[in-house]
């Protein structure tokens, strides 16, 4: 078989530039220190390795929402707990206020103070984590709490169902009397208001036809056929106190966060279900047991000095502690799911982590020796193609 001088230079020329292939590649991946730098590196790696890195940045995502869930129960869990420790002050206070030993003068003193409690918690449910607030369900923009108007019933009548609308603002009790028996609507009425305590009264006719009670800075809209009877000294009769009230203005469905590919959380709360308060859209208060309402009547009985009522509000304001207590123990549990399902997503990112460096690192130990074995058969293909084409036929002569 004949070996011309061009087949000698054209396979020369393959060797040596595959030698030189092969040290270009293994240079680069030494540089990147990675085995796949291109897709046509390795096709089926390449693809594995965009799918790795997808399921890892849906992984962030969820560990991202994880957190903020976490960030803002916490910060639930600990207001809450502060809420309880309030209401068990508020309970002792009560308490102290059923017992008819106290003057009326006390009493009012008591007062004051109960209203210092529920300032607080209404601060409390009011909580915000940053500009969102915790406890107003998924309408997080505004507080969950703002300040109107409420009722609490001490007569005979009317009852709730009979107040259609109240307008107006109070700065604390009104306590408001009917002096004549009738009709709302139909019967022209005599009745009477005090705003400090009891101490003077301002006298006032509702009209007949009229349905509205003007209250100074206040008015009350009763239901037309309401039926009064004339206040008495016992304690009978028709009479009510219109007083500042806790309304809800949130959301009544929690904001919820995925935190992974098929759970959900809230990570917000829905302050009425633990508070109360008066339900803004119908302006009627939520019901028992009313955190908000309870603490409200219990301070208009104290100013009033009825110990006995003070006494149902003590009994009401336990039920009222343990929906309290009851809503911190929920949002526990929900950090606890989701301190779990964090940590499991954490576990999961890490293996999907590994098992894209498996397919795209290199081995760095493994590749310096591989490439100084290219470097030397590239040095020995030209060490061997430059001599076999030094040669020729006077070589031989």
């Amino acid at each position: 078989m004949r070996i011309s001088t061009a087949q000698i230079f054209s396979l020369s020329l393959n060797q040596i530039n595959s030698s030189l292939n092969d040290v270009t590649e293994l240079t680069i991946m030494n540089s990147s220190q990675k085995k796949v730098n291109s897709p046509s590196d390795d096709p089926a790696g390449m693809g594995r390795m965009v799918e790795l890195s997808g399921f890892q940045q849906s992984l962030t995502g969820y560990l991202d929402n994880c957190g903020v869930a976490l960030d803002y129960l916490d910060t639930a869990d600990q207001v809450l707990s502060t809420a309880s420790e309030t209401i068990t002050a508020a309970l002792e206070l009560a308490e102290q206020a059923s017992t008819e030993t106290y003057t009326d003068e006390e009493m009012r003193m008591m007062a004051l103070e109960m209203r210092g409690y529920l300032d607080a918690l209404y601060a409390i449910a009011n909580t915000q984590m940053g500009s969102d607030s915790i406890f107003a369900g998924d309408d997080t923009e505004d507080n969950a709490y703002e300040m109107g108007l409420g009722v609490t019933l001490q007569g005979d009548s009317p009852s709730r169902t009979d107040f259609v609308n109240l307008t107006g603002e109070v700065d604390g009790t009104v306590a408001v009397r009917f002096t004549s028996d009738g009709a709302v609507g139909t019967d022209a009425l005599d009745y009477e208001y005090s705003t400090d305590g009891g101490e003077t009264w301002t006298s006032a006719v509702l009209a007949s036809g009229d349905t509205v009670l003007d209250l100074a800075d206040a008015q009350v809209e009763l239901a037309s056929g309401t039926a009064v009877t004339a206040a008495d000294d016992d304690g009978g009769g028709s009479r009510f106190s219109l007083r500042q009230a806790c309304v809800y203005t949130g959301s009544d469905k929690a904001m919820s966060v995925a935190v992974s590919e098929s759970t959900s959380e809230d990570m917000t709360t829905v302050g009425s279900d633990i508070f109360g308060g008066v339900d803004q859209a119908t302006g009627q208060p939520y019901g028992s047991p009313n955190l908000f309402e309870t603490l409200s009547d219990c301070i208009v009985h104290m100013e009033s000095g009825d110990s006995g009522a003070v006494a149902q509000c003590l009994e009401d304001l336990g039920d009222c502690h343990e929906t309290v207590e009851a809503g911190a123990a929920g949002v526990g549990a929900r950090e606890n799911k989701i301190t779990y399902t964090q940590t499991s997503q954490s576990l999961v990112k890490s293996l999907a982590a590994n098992a894209a460096s498996s397919i795209e690192d290199a081995d760095a130990a493994q590749l310096v020796v591989e490439l100084e074995q290219a470097n030397y058969v590239y040095q020995a293909v030209l060490s061997t193609a430059s001599s076999v084409m030094s040669m020729s036929l006077l070589d031989y002569i």
